[in-house]
């Protein structure tokens, strides 16, 4: 087996553990403000800078150059220098897994849904004595230890398994029936559509209505969810974080909601943002809650929160001319659906298990979009 080959294994084994290990922190464990954090920083800015000579996208390498940057005009600069690193590593992932066979990763992953799965059915059938020890009232689904999150990185290992075998739609769909999470069946279903409407053509008629009829039943099994969503405050809170993003709402009077038009408009925020990874110890000032959602349960506005339009513009760009290089893969292109769907609801790059599956998957849709091109004889 070649050093390449062993590699790809050993990753791919990662990205396994990781989807069905319990939950791990989304930080570095590097003490700061000690030689070794800023030994460590310098270093990963090495290896970022780097990565401007590798065979990557080109807004990738733009991306790379602004987070740096952004570090430093961060309003939590120690938070956003962490964040840097991590981000450094998820880019050299990404390059390594665009480079190589993906094949032995999607049956890594594959092991990883099928256990998620078994987990899953023997905590509803009661049988759950390895994770809900010692909890009276345990709320736990598979190995994430809540559903949300739950259904969140099924949703983002849905593309993955569906490309090893397309009968994996079945018990992706009795998945998402049971899970109850309107962001898993708003994700499932839109990926299912765009695959549907451009392989069968001639029925995209009754394949709309199918999938509306499918829609509608699935929001009255999942009406409690739904109801949640809306009254709880994960969609209303969105209106606060584009508030506390476009104004100064930290000096203004209470509540948010209301008072935010007298604040003066932070130009800064607009364009850089408030700084990478600081979402989750800023926004409460800016909300002036001390007890907020600790994630916006929405990546693109938690992104252009911490990155700024600038920032959130190099996703967008690379995002929409992907879905068009991936217009000639059904499968791909519906995957890349229901993952951009999911995230529009959550927060998956935000947890260590489903931001490896996120890495993985962008870089095999890159992977994949590179060989259409190829084939077409169209450059990049």
């Amino acid at each position: 087996m070649s050093l390449r080959k062993a590699g790809v294994y050993i990753l791919g084994s990662v990205v396994g553990f990781l989807s069905v290990a319990p939950p791990l922190p989304f930080s570095i464990p590097v003490m700061v403000n000690s030689n070794l954090w800023l030994y460590t920083f310098a270093f990963s800015a090495l290896l970022g800078m780097f990565l401007l000579f590798y065979d990557i996208p080109k807004i990738f390498k733009g991306l790379i150059v602004y987070l740096f940057l952004s570090c430093f005009i961060s309003q939590v600069p120690y938070i956003s220098f962490n964040a840097f690193i991590l981000a450094v590593i998820a880019f050299y992932l990404f390059y390594f897994f665009m480079k190589n066979d993906p094949q032995p990763v999607i049956n890594f992953i594959t092991a990883a849904f099928v256990v998620q799965l078994l987990f899953g059915f023997l905590q509803l059938a009661g049988k759950d004595t390895l994770l809900n020890f010692n909890r009276p009232d345990p709320v736990f689904v598979g190995t994430v230890m809540q559903y949300m999150r739950f259904a969140s990185l099924l949703a983002v290992m849905a593309p993955i398994i569906v490309i090893k075998n397309k009968w994996f739609i079945i018990p992706i769909l009795i998945a998402t029936v049971l899970a109850r999470s309107c962001s898993l069946g708003a994700a499932v279903l839109s990926g299912l559509l765009v695959y549907c409407i451009i392989v069968f053509r001639k029925y995209r008629f009754l394949i709309v209505a199918g999938v509306l009829v499918g829609a509608i039943g699935y929001g009255l099994w999942d009406i409690a969810s739904i109801r949640i969503a809306l009254t709880d405050g994960r969609v209303p809170v969105w209106g606060d974080i584009i508030k506390s993003w476009a104004f100064d709402t930290s000096r203004c009077s209470i509540p948010v909601t209301r008072n935010f038009i007298n604040c003066a408009i932070d130009h800064k925020s607009i364009l850089f943002g408030r700084g990478l990874d600081t979402f989750l110890s800023l926004f409460p000032i800016f909300k002036q809650d001390p007890n907020p959602f600790p994630q916006a349960h929405n990546a693109f506005l938690q992104i252009i929160w911490e990155l700024g339009w600038i920032g959130f513009s190099f996703f967008l760009v690379y995002f929409s001319k992907l879905i068009q290089r991936l217009r000639k893969d059904p499968l791909s292109l519906a995957g890349l659906v229901c993952v951009l769907v999911n995230m529009f609801f959550t927060f998956p790059d935000r947890m260590i298990q489903s931001m490896f599956l996120l890495v993985f998957f962008f870089a095999y849709c890159e992977q994949r979009a590179r060989r259409l091109e190829a084939e077409g004889g169209v450059h990049a």
